[in-house]
């Protein structure tokens, strides 16, 4: 019998001021992308961190004010 998929998963968060430092933190699956202002010690102020690598996340459809239906 195969073994489950975790509900969690945990994703690298890089700095985006190029420093190198990085965090790492646990998402539940199929949770949007993440992106976290934080304090990079190595820039000595709190800058932007976004997710390492791509990963798939489930697109949400947009949602539809017209008043007419298709």
């Amino acid at each position: 019998m195969a073994k489950q998929k975790s509900k969690n998963s945990v994703i690298k968060l890089l700095s985006t001021a190029a420093t190198g430092f990085a965090r790492q933190i646990t998402i539940t699956r199929g949770a949007p992308l993440v992106t976290q202002v934080r304090y990079d010690p190595i820039a000595k102020r709190h800058v932007l961190f976004k997710e390492a690598k791509k990963r798939k996340v489930a697109e949400s459809k947009p949602l539809d004010f017209r008043r007419t239906s298709k």
